[in-house]
């Protein structure tokens, strides 16, 4: 069975494409395995996606989000320019990252592989806020 159900905060917001895709900030339940502080302390960080989304939802960081679905993997290949404009974004530098040729960072391809919780029914919690 794929069935997933997690409480969380909204720590991001994006588009791609129609979809809308939230980061959620989610606890962990007491007694399941810990984490380390460097690696996000009791909190796992989860994609949640809205299909078509886009142009009918709207989410804000801060919010509490319950959400209802069922985990879906992506496969996909992704330029190795690609990925580092996307670490510029997050403020780190490619030249500092690598020093490949742009002519090579074009035709280097990463495949990667997602994991993201596909949303079907969700409600925005008016409780206390979570981390």
């Amino acid at each position: 069975m794929n069935e997933v159900h997690l409480i969380g905060q909204i720590k991001r917001v994006w588009t791609y494409n129609d979809n809308l895709y939230v980061r959620l900030s989610v606890r962990r339940s007491p007694g399941r395995p810990k984490r380390s502080a460097q690696d996000g302390g009791p909190y796992d960080y989860i994609t949640v996606a809205f299909i078509d989304g886009k142009n009918q939802y709207s989410f804000t960081p801060g919010q509490r989000l319950t959400v209802h679905g069922w985990i879906q993997s992506r496969d996909f290949d992704e330029s190795l320019r690609d990925f580092l404009k996307r670490a510029e974004m997050k403020g780190v530098s490619a030249e500092d990252a690598v020093s490949i040729p742009g002519e090579q960072q074009r035709k280097t391809v990463l495949h990667r592989s997602v994991i993201e919780v596909v949303a079907e029914r969700w409600t925005i919690d008016r409780g206390d806020n979570d981390k």
